[in-house]
């Protein structure tokens, strides 16, 4: 069975260009899935050919370069997944898009650059689209197909549109939309997690995926003789989403010195596991040495490292949860900067987003009867945004504070 991807709509208008499009992200994410979807959309109007360098023979036929442009120099489309176990894959590919009218799309496990130094050579040439686990939407639209429709067809996209109180759900709705996402929000957005039946298959699952990172691809990178640090990192790290990063608590929970626990973090950044957070400045030469906070892209994955699968009601780091799924969420809009803002007194939002130039304040407050904090009160003195966000667990509603909306959604409205 396919699930629709997000990422469909967004990659179609790069389809007719000329650009090597390349699509990243962590295994398991379903690349192949899409990868082979594409394929069987673009096959009814193109001349194309799916390859993967998993396959031996594909792989031994572009190691000669020639042979290969010769074999395939009538095809309009190739698609290559599992690009990153070819030797020199970015130089050859250079040389196939300057002599070649031929359309590629490549995937890889990890960001490119990093692990093969494909980007280098295809600078100009190639454009990058990242596979994330399934979206909360991606999740609900195989969930449960009636909620998902309504909640695309009247929100969507609350940053965008215009929202007024008739828009809201009841409170039938919301309870039912509630559900899936308590759901979500425990074991995560794996296509196979998500898919899997039982509780048991779902943590046997996120098991795998674990091992296979761990194994496969950053204990690789870092050339690890073992994984002990790492575990560490990671658990520790689990345990701190939406906090400052402490690059000293860290150091000394890995027995790692303090260049080699920035190495690890990089790796972690690019192979999607976690990803920093700056906070957020006028001037940009401040905030990049200031202290990010740490996020995981996938809350099943996070909740793994802690082993811990409780439900919703019986948690006490709900709260970081859903704003950890704010964070996954507010990342996958297109074409925004995403930060916090914290000042000296510990006035703090949890995300400010920016686009079109215009700054957005948005808070988590995971409750049927949310408040406006001092902190949101000073940003919109300080800053006079038009609009500002407060997720809740169900509370809708709309207020006017000076010349800013703010708009309390249900964070599964996202």
């Amino acid at each position: 069975m396919y699930i629709h991807r997000e990422l469909e709509k967004t990659i179609k208008p790069f389809l007719k260009r000329k650009e090597i499009l390349a699509i990243v992200g962590a295994r398991q994410v379903g690349k192949t899935t899409f990868l082979k979807h594409l394929f069987s959309e673009l096959k009814k109007t193109k001349k194309i050919e799916f390859l993967t360098f998993e396959r031996e023979k594909d792989l031994t036929l572009f190691e000669n370069i020639e042979d290969f442009k010769e074999y395939y120099k009538d095809y309009e489309i190739l698609i290559i997944d599992e690009f990153h176990y070819a030797k020199e894959g970015g130089k050859k590919l250079k040389y196939l898009f300057d002599t070649t009218k031929t359309k590629f799309i490549i995937s890889g496990s990890s960001s490119l650059e990093l692990t093969f130094e494909t980007g280098k050579y295809l600078v100009g040439r190639m454009i990058k689209f990242y596979l994330t686990p399934f979206s909360f939407r991606e999740f609900l639209s195989f969930k449960h197909k009636i909620l998902f429709n309504l909640l695309d067809s009247r929100f969507k996209d609350i940053f965008s549109q215009k929202i007024n109180f008739k828009d809201f759900f009841g409170e039938e709705l919301n309870s039912r939309l509630r559900k899936y996402f308590e759901e979500y929000l425990i074991f995560g957005g794996y296509p196979a997690v998500a898919l899997a039946k039982t509780e048991k298959e779902k943590i046997k699952i996120l098991e795998s995926i674990l091992e296979n990172y761990l194994l496969k691809d950053i204990k690789g990178l870092l050339d690890l003789k073992t994984k002990e640090e790492l575990m560490k990192i990671c658990e520790f790290l689990s345990t701190q989403i939406g906090s400052l990063l402490n690059y000293q608590e860290l150091s000394n929970t890995s027995n790692l010195k303090y260049q080699d626990v920035l190495k690890h973090l990089e790796i972690l950044k690019n192979t999607f596991i976690v990803d920093l957070l700056k906070p957020f400045y006028k001037n940009p030469r401040t905030e990049l040495v200031k202290t990010p906070k740490v996020y995981f892209l996938d809350n099943g994955f996070r909740n793994y490292l802690l082993l811990d699968f409780r439900k919703p009601e019986k948690r006490d780091d709900l709260g970081k949860l859903v704003e950890n799924f704010v964070f996954s969420s507010l990342k996958r809009q297109e074409e925004v900067k995403l930060n916090y803002w914290r000042t000296k007194s510990k006035a703090e939002i949890d995300f400010v987003l920016q686009k079109n130039g215009e700054i957005v304040p948005i808070e988590v407050k995971y409750s049927f009867s949310p408040s406006i904090g001092k902190s949101f009160y000073s940003f919109i003195e300080k800053f006079s945004p038009k609009k500002g966000y407060i997720f809740t667990q169900g509370f809708c509603g709309i207020k006017k504070i000076k010349n800013t909306k703010i708009y309390f959604i249900p964070v599964y409205y996202l």
